[in-house]
């Protein structure tokens, strides 16, 4: 680092160094007090605080004693199944009470919480199912639906489903509401856990092939969640907003976690909806809305009105704000204070940008730079390049990089990465900086300024980001490769000009005498895949390009996009309105490159 660099750093350092010493001072005392679980804590705030509102969700008003409440009937239910410490529960739920209330119950049995994407399908879904090891999985009704096809390929798992009618028409499913009745909410007896056991499986796509369990220990959830409500300053008088899943860490750590140990509200909803984000906010009474970037595209889609500053919303924060949308959605909405920061489930990185630079993911914690290093990638080859010594290089200030974060015994975060071990290896980097280092990669290209601020570029590798969801490519490759008449695909992302992300596009080789079916294909794709990985676009080709060693060249590909004038070969649009593909020509392209095509 430069002495200009050193100094900006510096200063910001000492600027925020008072905030981050009341942190420490909280985490000390939490330390003093016993690191207590979300299940201990659960009990206390109920003992605590118990008329105080917890949760809301849309019509719902749960208070602390009444969630209380209903940990212990799920815990007893749990119980009752045979779950104890270190046992597994897949929870398959949409956002609800009632899934935060089975994730406590975990943490009372000291049982693992592993949470199912519920967008999943067909072969995916059964994969996170089995890889858990869970002995019971809890599913409301639009998972039971998801699953019912594939119950008889799942016999070592009991099912609990909210699903009466498809409990009296004879499936394995067990009634949740009738093993709830019957249920006590008396308090359970809580083994001896600690912050280092595990709470949770967050499922990842990790950078190739199917979701992958992460591992999230107590310490991270209740240390996580008492750090950040301190960081952002969050008060008993407070009311939490986070309307993405909340099997995602974001809204669960970020949104949930802080809120509960305060003792503040928190509220979320089924699904996010623009159209109803401020009524939402106002009859929540909103103070902190917990986003990610693509939602805060979708409120400035919305129309705008008089009313769109009558709310209480005092702070935004998440990661993926980009910098063109940054200063309008301050303006439109009237929000004061925006934090914008960068982090991973599995991984050791935490940024924030607690002063409000615009297009910053954030920076770390203060005197805790050398934690994180920015290598120099070759653009040709995608590998790191390595000095005439050995090592990596280090990204000069505004030159994009690998971001890598330090894993070493005197580290402030730990990696703890994916209950496979073997999953672990390609995040791992050794050697890279001094002989016996060990550092994390992360797998995204970012970027740094003088003061120590960092700047999301892009997604490396085969995984890419759309509509809120990683899509790993491996993963959907392997399933379109199952559409009649197909005989190889390629899948990339590929910009689309006012969209944040990447929107799927797939090179499709068809079957040798085959031609291309884009009506087949499509119904594939939606039997075979939730929305969000489903190509948007569809290239037809008679090869796939491919390196030396067989892996496929997307780099061209990628540079070309959905772009006929450029591509030289047929291009296919999935148009959701008309439920089909249709062909993309030039004027289609145009109406999608200008955003008069609603995507």
């Amino acid at each position: 680092m430069d002495l200009p660099s050193r100094f900006l750093t510096l200063v910001e350092d000492l600027v925020e160094l008072p905030r981050f010493l009341e942190v420490k001072r909280a985490l000390d005392a939490a330390a003093r007090d016993g690191m207590k679980t979300m299940g201990r804590v659960c009990r206390e705030q109920a003992e605590r605080i118990p008329d105080r509102v917890a949760l809301r969700f849309e019509d719902e008003v749960v208070t602390y004693g009444e969630f209380n409440a209903g940990v212990n009937r799920f815990a007893r239910v749990f119980a009752r199944s045979g779950v104890g410490r270190g046992d597994v529960v897949n929870v398959m739920m949409e956002n609800s009470p009632s899934m935060l209330m089975a994730q406590g119950a975990c943490a009372k049995l000291g049982a693992i919480g592993a949470l199912v994407n519920t967008h999943l399908e067909g072969e995916a879904l059964a994969h996170v199912h089995r890889v858990s090891g869970a002995k019971v999985a809890l599913v409301d009704r639009p998972g039971a639906r998801s699953l019912l096809p594939m119950l008889d390929s799942l016999r070592g798992i009991e099912f609990l489903a909210d699903v009466p009618d498809k409990v009296a028409d004879g499936t394995r499913f067990r009634s949740l509401a009738e093993a709830l009745d019957a249920a006590s909410d008396a308090e359970p007896d809580m083994p001896d856990v600690g912050p280092g056991d595990v709470f949770l499986y967050v499922y990842t796509s990790g950078t190739t092939g199917f979701p992958k369990p992460a591992i999230v220990r107590h310490a991270k959830f209740t240390a996580g969640g008492r750090s950040l409500s301190v960081l952002l300053g969050e008060t008993e008088d407070d009311c939490a907003y986070a309307p993405t899943p909340l099997y995602h860490g974001y809204a669960n750590f970020v949104g949930f976690s802080p809120a509960f140990h305060r003792g503040a509200c928190f509220a979320s909803r089924r699904r996010f909806s623009a159209s109803e984000f401020l009524s939402d906010a106002r009859r929540h009474g909103v103070t902190i809305f917990c986003y990610v970037g693509e939602l805060c595209r979708y409120l400035m889609r919305t129309p705008p009105s008089p009313a769109d500053r009558d709310h209480r919303i005092r702070l935004a924060t998440g990661p993926g704000l980009r910098p063109d949308v940054w200063e309008a959605f301050r303006e439109r909405f009237g929000i004061p204070t925006i934090i914008d920061s960068y982090g991973q489930t599995e991984g050791n990185v935490s940024l924030q940008n607690r002063r409000g630079r615009v297009g910053s993911c954030g920076r770390c914690a203060p005197f805790q730079h050398e934690g994180l290093r920015l290598a120099r990638r070759d653009p040709r080859s995608g590998e790191l390049v390595r000095g005439p010594d050995g090592f990596l290089v280090e990204c000069s200030v505004g030159e994009a990089g690998e971001l890598l974060s330090r894993i070493a015994k005197d580290s402030p975060m730990a990696f703890d990465g994916y209950a496979n071990p073997a999953d672990n290896e390609a995040k791992l980097l050794r050697d890279a900086f001094a002989k016996g280092d060990l550092w994390l990669r992360t797998g995204d290209l970012l970027r740094r300024d003088r003061a120590s601020y960092y700047y999301f570029v892009d997604r490396i590798g085969d995984t890419f980001r759309w509509k809120g969801e990683n899509v790993a490519t491996m993963e959907v490759e392997h399933l379109l490769n199952g559409a009649p008449g197909v005989h190889e695909t390629a899948v990339y992302g590929v910009h689309v000009p006012g969209s944040d992300g990447r929107a799927g596009m797939a090179l499709v080789v068809p079957a040798e005498g085959e031609a291309f079916d884009p009506a087949a294909f499509h119904a594939h794709a939606a039997r075979t895949l939730p929305a969000y990985a489903r190509p948007l676009f569809v290239r037809v080709a008679s090869a796939v390009d491919v390196t030396g060693n067989f892996k496929n060249r997307k780099s061209r590909l990628q540079d070309e996009g959905f772009d006929p004038a450029r591509s030289g070969d047929a291009l296919w649009f999935r148009d959701d309105e008309a439920g089909r593909y249709v062909p993309l020509d030039a004027a289609l392209h145009a109406a999608i490159a200008s955003g008069a095509k609603r995507l």
